[in-house]
């Protein structure tokens, strides 16, 4: 089965937005005792959060609320800011069923209400495999670009030196993951470090016949992913 990312598209002609920003500004009471146990999970400084995602679960937010961007036009998929970390995107309520009926497992959902749009969207978090379960002899590793005949790839064996490579090369980055193989057939997977969440083709080809929009599927520049 394969496997691709999806972003969300920068086409303004989709999106609406000239610059590729969010098409939704976030509006919530930051101090409010609800929202900010929210926060602080999900931030950046949250040095504990992979080793605690089960926490996510025990997170019940008041209803997230925010407004259209000038300009901006309604997608399933899409951009809003401020964001939070580990949460790139809002879903439509769309978007969210049609994940119910796929094998897609460990997500939780939190609401968001857009002004003046009548559907509901989402803020969306998938259980991730971590560094700690990434196969490193078998992923790879490279830093630079095909067009600029700049690549370089890695020897990395471990997390351990997938880390040191990071102090000294921060922008190095996965051409490949290699996971497990009992991840193997899940429609929807999320792995630390890819960015964005791999989507299967089954799944990929139904969004695209209920057209879902806002979405930039990376066929050709997605990491790959290799279950061992």
């Amino acid at each position: 089965m394969r496997y691709c990312q999806i972003r969300r598209t920068a086409e303004p002609k989709i999106i609406g937005v000239t610059t590729g920003a969010s098409q939704v500004e976030i509006e919530y009471d930051a101090i409010h005792s609800d929202y900010l146990s929210f926060e602080n999970h999900f931030s950046g400084y949250n040095k504990e959060f992979w080793e605690t995602q089960y926490k996510v679960k025990t997170l019940s937010p008041p209803t997230f609320n925010g407004i259209l961007r000038k300009k901006a036009k309604v997608t399933d998929l899409m951009k809003y800011g401020q964001m939070f970390s580990f949460l790139n995107f809002i879903y439509s309520q769309k978007f969210i069923d049609i994940l119910k009926v796929f094998d897609v497992e460990n997500y939780s959902t939190f609401p968001f209400q857009i002004k003046d749009v009548k559907e509901l969207y989402h803020l969306l978090f998938l259980e991730t495999i971590t560094r700690k379960e990434i196969i490193f002899d078998k992923s790879i590793i490279y830093t630079g670009h095909k067009v600029l005949n700049n690549l370089k790839y890695y020897n990395i064996n471990s997390e351990q030196e997938y880390e040191n490579l990071l102090k000294e090369v921060p922008l190095a980055t996965f051409e490949k993951i290699a996971i497990s193989k009992q991840h193997y057939a899940k429609d929807m997977i999320s792995v630390q470090g890819a960015g964005t969440y791999f989507y299967s083709e089954k799944l990929i080809d139904f969004l695209l016949d209920c057209n879902i929009t806002g979405m930039e599927i990376s066929y050709k520049n997605s990491i790959q992913l290799e279950f061992v």
